[in-house]
C-alpha cells in the first residue's frame, strides 16, 4: 500500500482491521468450547448450545450498536484507538463464552459422581484461570514487537495447561471405545492373519469389551505397563495407531 502513495494513516487503519479476518474462527472455538462443556457432563449439547449461542450473540450486538450510537465513534478506525475496541469487544466476548462453558459445567455437574465432579469443575476452574492469564497479559500488548511476540506465544498456549489435566484423567472421565457389534470371524482372520498370541487374543477381548487399560490389567491380573507393551505390539503387528481402527476392523 505505501508503493501507491496511500497515506500512513490509511495504512494504519487496514493493518488494524486484519485481525477481524480471524474473528469466524474465533467463534467457531468458543462455540466448540460450550459444546466440549456439554459433553463433559452428559447434557444434550445441539439444541442447549444453539439456544445459549442465539441468545449469547443477540446480547452481542444489540450492545454493539447501542455502543455505537450511544457513544462518540467519531474517529475510531484511525491509531490504536481500534486495537483497543477490538481488544474489548474479544475480551467480551470470550468471557461471556467462558461464562455459558463454567455455568452448564458446574449447574450440570451436581448430578455426576464425586471423583468425576470434582475433575470436570477442576477442569472448568482452570479454564477460568486460564482466561483471567490471557486478560492480564493483553495491556501489554502494545509495548513493543518482542514483547508481543512473547505475550502471543503464551496467549494461545493457556489453555494447554487445563486441558493436559484433562488428558491426564481422561480414563476416569471418559469411558473407552468399545466394539458394538463384534464379528468373531473378523477377530479369527485378524488373529491368524496377524500372528496374534494368547495373550494378546485376550488383551483384545477386553479392548472390544470397552475396558480401561488398568481394568484389563486387573481383569488379567497383570501390570498396567504390560498391557501398555501388549497394546503397543498389537498395533504394531496390524499397522493401526489407536483403539477406535481396531474396533473398527472386528466390527461386524
Amino acid at each position: 500500500m505505501s508503493s501507491i502513495q496511500v497515506n500512513d494513516d490509511t495504512v494504519g487503519a487496514v493493518l488494524n482491521l486484519l485481525p477481524i479476518l480471524g474473528v469466524p474462527f474465533l467463534l467457531i472455538s468458543w462455540v466448540m468450547l460450550v459444546r466440549m462443556g456439554a459433553s463433559l457432563v452428559e447434557v444434550g449439547a445441539k439444541g442447549l448450545v444453539n439456544r445459549l449461542h442465539l441468545v449469547f450473540l443477540g446480547m452481542v450486538f444489540s450492545t454493539i450498536l447501542a455502543i455505537y450510537f450511544i457513544v462518540d465513534t467519531s474517529g475510531w478506525l484511525l491509531g490504536d484507538q481500534i486495537i483497543k475496541t477490538e481488544m474489548g469487544l474479544l475480551i467480551g466476548i470470550e468471557i461471556g463464552y467462558m461464562l455459558l462453558f463454567f455455568g452448564i459445567v458446574w449447574w450440570k455437574s451436581i448430578k455426576m459422581g464425586g471423583r468425576n465432579k470434582s475433575i470436570v469443575r477442576h477442569f472448568a476452574l482452570l479454564m477460568v484461570m486460564a482466561l483471567l492469564m490471557r486478560m492480564a497479559l493483553l495491556p501489554f500488548a502494545l509495548s513493543g514487537p518482542w514483547i508481543l511476540a512473547l505475550l502471543i506465544l503464551l496467549y494461545f498456549i493457556s489453555n494447554l495447561f487445563p486441558l493436559f489435566y484433562l488428558r491426564l484423567n481422561s480414563h476416569l472421565l471418559f469411558a473407552p471405545i468399545h466394539a458394538t457389534n463384534p464379528n468373531q470371524d473378523k477377530k479369527d482372520f485378524i488373529y491368524q492373519k496377524y500372528q496374534i498370541s494368547k495373550r494378546e487374543k485376550e488383551v483384545i477381548e477386553q479392548i472390544c469389551l470397552g475396558k480401561s487399560n488398568q481394568q484389563i490389567a486387573d481383569d488379567l491380573f497383570i501390570s498396567l505397563q504390560t498391557v501398555k507393551d501388549h497394546t503397543h505390539r498389537i498395533y504394531s503387528k496390524i499397522g493401526i495407531n489407536s483403539r477406535m481402527k481396531l474396533v473398527q476392523m472386528v466390527n461386524g
